[in-house]
């Protein structure tokens, strides 16, 4: 049985509590060209030195603490940030830094529950007042802060989780997802979604709908300029596609019986739930209360243990529900880089992590994005590095290590990082996804 709960996997739900609603992709960028870089790296500021010394590179790195959320078990403990991430420095230091510079690192931690003006704060603070040559934002960094330091600020920004496309090609060339499972943008995985669901045969004969929920902007637009489109690529029609207004968790709001009913209405018996984590439960309860029992369709963030718990009021109608997943989380997934990273920590701040835990995975990733700087400028004369050449460092490492699973790829029109989903089925009776026995799949 596989375990869907490593720290990155989660990154989505937290991104939710995290500095609030996220900015919406139609509003602040073009969303035609997904995580196509090339050209990016001579933008305005591409050719920036912001950050350097000869001798020195600064690194910012935004994290969110949950406190009591945390001590609550509502969210993973993600370990002794300050710890790991001052191990890491110290470890490529050790090593001769980057491109031949130590780092300066400073790490900020915010108010996970606090609302969009701290992560914004955050990004000021790293990019204005500590100058950062690149900012490396942890899991639960919401879209919000990714947009201020890449787009608006014109920093170089590496984060393990994915984005939408939208916001890859509004950073031009400044933002690369890597070093996690979960790095994939939310459109190749909605494009690999619709693929995998049509490749098992699932929507043979289907009506289909589509939830989404607008507090979710991204995830909504990704939906109507991915998912839908290669669902009629392939053959099928989705009879209804809607976007809840329910603020997210809000059992009273009646929009969502209103949406089970427009469904029951043109005879739909197969849904993609794309809407947001607490939605989706609410979402399913409603259907009960009107006797929908469609097969439901879940993605990424929604199949890991920490979402599932959010449905075990509705278990059973959620028995069998179909899941696709880039979390790569048995013993057997974890790489030898990620397992060096961990060991550098324990070396370096005595901090022990259980393989598998959030706090492993929260290290693995963190060390491994931060390792993408030091391979690229591993390449780079010293005299001249600088945010042009770093990019284009980045793009031409191809094939790179993640935290588990297989491989990703990096290139100039692919700041996405990871590459392999996998199908899972969620089981009642043990209350979370179970993967199935096939290989993992590769998107384009």
């Amino acid at each position: 049985m596989r375990r869907l709960g490593q720290a990155a996997s989660v990154a989505v739900s937290l991104a939710l509590l995290a500095f609030g609603c996220t900015s919406d992709p139609d509003e602040q960028g073009s969303g035609a060209g997904g995580s196509d870089s090339a050209g990016g790296s001579d933008s305005g500021a591409a050719g920036s030195t912001k950050g350097l010394t000869d001798d020195t590179i600064r690194i910012g790195v935004i994290g969110a603490d949950f406190g009591a959320l945390v001590e609550a078990g509502l969210v993973p403990d993600l370990g002794d940030q300050p710890k790991i991430v001052q191990s890491i420095v110290d470890e490529i230091n050790a090593d001769g830094g980057i491109g031949g510079r130590q780092i300066e690192v400073r790490l900020t931690l915010v108010d996970g529950v606090a609302g969009p003006e701290a992560g914004q704060a955050a990004c000021l603070e790293m990019t204005q007042d500590f100058g950062a040559f690149a900012v490396v934002l942890t899991p639960a960094i919401s879209r919000n802060v990714a947009r201020c330091t890449a787009v608006t600020n014109e920093t170089l920004t590496l984060s393990p989780t994915g984005f939408d496309e939208a916001l890859y090609e509004e950073a031009e060339g400044r933002l690369f997802t890597a070093g996690s499972d979960t790095s994939m943008s939310t459109n190749r995985q909605y494009a690999g979604w619709a693929n995998m669901m049509d490749a098992e045969g699932a929507l043979g004969g289907k009506t289909i709908g589509v939830v989404t929920a607008e507090q979710s902007p991204e995830f909504v637009a990704a939906a109507e300029d991915t998912l839908i489109p290669a669902l009629e690529d392939l053959g099928h029609e989705v009879a209804v596609n809607v976007a809840l207004p329910c603020p997210e968790g809000d059992t009273d709001c009646d929009q969502h019986e209103a949406a089970v009913q427009q469904m029951k209405d043109a005879g739909v018996d197969f849904v993609f739930m794309a809407a947001a984590n607490l939605t989706g439960p609410t979402l399913v309860q409603a259907a009960e209360n009107l006797d929908f029992h469609p097969t439901w369709a879940a993605n990424g963030n929604q199949v890991t243990d920490t979402v599932s718990q959010f449905f075990a009021s509705v278990k059973d109608a959620w028995d069998g529900a179909i899941g696709t997943s880039t979390a790569f989380a048995l013993p057997e997934d974890i790489t030898d880089e990620a397992r060096a990273c961990n060991d550098a920590v324990d070396e370096h701040s005595g901090e022990v992590y259980e393989p598998g835990s959030d706090a492993f995975g929260f290290a693995s990733v963190l060390c491994l994005v931060v390792e993408l700087l030091d391979d690229a400028g591993d390449d780079i004369d010293a005299a001249d590095l600088g945010q042009t050449a770093m990019i284009r460092g980045i793009e031409g490492l191809g094939e790179v290590t993640l935290n588990a699973g297989p491989p990703g790829s990096l290139s100039a029109d692919k700041h996405d990082a990871g590459d392999y989903v996998f199908l899972c089925d969620f089981s009642a009776a043990d209350e979370e996804f179970v993967e199935r026995a096939d290989d993992p799949v590769k998107v384009d």
